[in-house]
């Protein structure tokens, strides 16, 4: 073949994976305005904001019913009397203090079937073990593990924080906050310098740092002779039973995670890029609930999903929890009157749902691991995957979504993987239960470390096709 055939072959070969993205393979910024470059920096001031606050998914429900009760959303309990229930009437509901719903009561009876935006809350981290203080060369770490798939190396010198609650046996919760503020103590992971690490040098990637050796540092002041403490942990123990009313025991019952402490931050001179914590999964969940927010009088009943563990197992805060399930039966007991499983059933087979996640964009400096002409890119627009082996929207569903898009202006790319690569989805949950899914989000650079990247063009144009997924008919 000669220099021309191939120029052309690539060409025609760059053309046909432009329109598998559905639309022009080019940036979102080159699409708006000034006026509208305003709104998306304004968007992503106010999700700094809120990501700086809801670190973990329990944070988070307490900041998102916040941004709900300010938005009009009341309380839901299966006592609510049907006359409340009338379109354009708000709600929310809480699972536990991890799981949290927003909706709001459509035209439509909700037999006719609902729409539901489905996201999850929890992110790779690390957690206190049970008994977790440890007494090492004159200073006190904590024993952990962790939750969610992580580079260990990466949680190494930055500084941490703890986040979460411990439950006393007298029924009581304490709540935990430590290193958020600038005058808190921080946690810090230690390594070796690099003049006496030669005898580690040849531990591969994965193994720099063992996960038994993800231990941060919570103390260090010796024990004098008269103190009344036998060893540094005891000093450790008694500053939590004087600050918090916590002893060893009840860290049996505690629900503690080492958080990385750093804040929100612009990232580049022009400011187009945001590094956070926790991007994957509860940006796209932010921007549920501010779209669900900015939504009136839907024709459907519609729904802000944010479920907890799926890093993990789904447990019964997760998305295979009956919760779900029990809600909108009430719901339809409420506003109909009766119910039955099979309202239940026909109600899910009548059902649209987006199960959205973050997704691995391409790397402008490591592009090689991924096909770049299948992979997402940060400011190209929401994302829509397909993940392929029986992981990806019927046809049909994915030609409706599109046209939602299309008519709201919408920009998005698609993105999916080579073989042996790839993450996961909780869509099969939904599929499973008759529902048309399909997976959508956002592409995030360096996912699962305690720093990801993400658009913020991209965040506004997922909050722009929730919308429009929420008020179509």
């Amino acid at each position: 073949m000669n220099n021309y055939k191939m120029f052309f072959v690539f060409l025609f070969s760059i053309s046909l994976a432009m329109l598998a993205h559905g639309q022009e393979f080019s940036s979102a910024w080159l699409e708006i305005d000034q006026q509208e470059q305003t709104q998306v920096m304004n968007f992503g001031e106010e999700f700094k904001d809120f990501m700086a606050v809801a670190r973990s998914e329990m944070w988070f429900v307490k900041e998102g019913v916040r941004y709900a009760e300010s938005e009009g959303f009341q309380a839901w309990t299966p006592d609510i009397d049907d006359a409340a229930m009338s379109p354009g009437s708000r709600w929310y509901a809480i699972n536990r203090d991890r799981t949290l719903v927003l909706f709001i009561i459509g035209n439509q009876p909700i037999t006719d079937g609902i729409r539901i935006i489905n996201t999850h809350i929890d992110s790779p981290r690390i957690e206190f073990k049970t008994i977790p203080l440890r007494d090492r060369n004159g200073a006190v770490t904590i024993d952990t593990q962790v939750h969610g798939g992580i580079k260990n190396y990466q949680w190494v010198n930055i500084p941490l924080g703890i986040i979460g609650r411990v439950d006393k046996t007298d029924g009581s919760t304490v709540w935990v906050e430590i290193g958020l503020n600038d005058e808190d103590p921080i946690l810090m992971i230690t390594d070796l310098a690099p003049h006496v690490d030669a005898d580690y040098r040849s531990r591969t990637q994965r193994d720099v740092i063992a996960t038994e050796e993800l231990e941060p540092i919570i103390g260090s002041l010796p024990v004098t002779e008269g103190s009344g403490f036998d060893m540094p942990s005891d000093r450790l123990l008694a500053i939590l039973d004087d600050e918090y009313g916590i002893n060893s025991e009840d860290l049996l019952s505690a629900d503690l995670q080492i958080i990385p402490v750093t804040r929100p931050r612009d990232v580049g001179l022009d400011r187009a890029l945001v590094a956070a914590y926790g991007q994957d999964d509860r940006s796209t969940a932010y921007v549920s609930l501010r779209a669900i927010a900015d939504v009136g009088r839907p024709e459907q009943t519609v729904f802000a999903y944010a479920v907890n563990n799926e890093e993990t197992n789904s447990w019964n805060t997760g998305v295979n929890s009956e919760w779900f399930n029990t809600l909108i039966a009430e719901l339809i007991a409420t506003t109909s009157g009766s119910f039955s499983d099979l309202d239940l059933r026909r109600t899910y087979a009548q059902t649209k749902v987006l199960v959205s996640d973050t997704t691995t964009a391409l790397n402008p400096i490591f592009p090689s691991p991924q096909n770049q002409m299948l992979t997402s890119r940060l400011g190209y627009g929401l994302v829509v995957k397909e993940y392929g082996a029986g992981r990806e929207a019927n046809s049909e569903y994915f030609a409706y979504i599109r046209g939602v898009f299309d008519d709201a202006n919408i920009k998005w790319q698609t993105h999916s993987y080579d073989s042996g690569y790839g993450g996961g989805t909780i869509a099969a949950w939904f599929t499973g239960q008759n529902m048309d899914v399909i997976d959508v989000g956002i592409g995030v650079v360096s996912m699962h470390s305690p720093y990801e990247l993400s658009s913020k063009i991209d965040l506004w144009e997922l909050y722009g096709g929730f919308k429009a997924f929420y008020e179509a008919e």
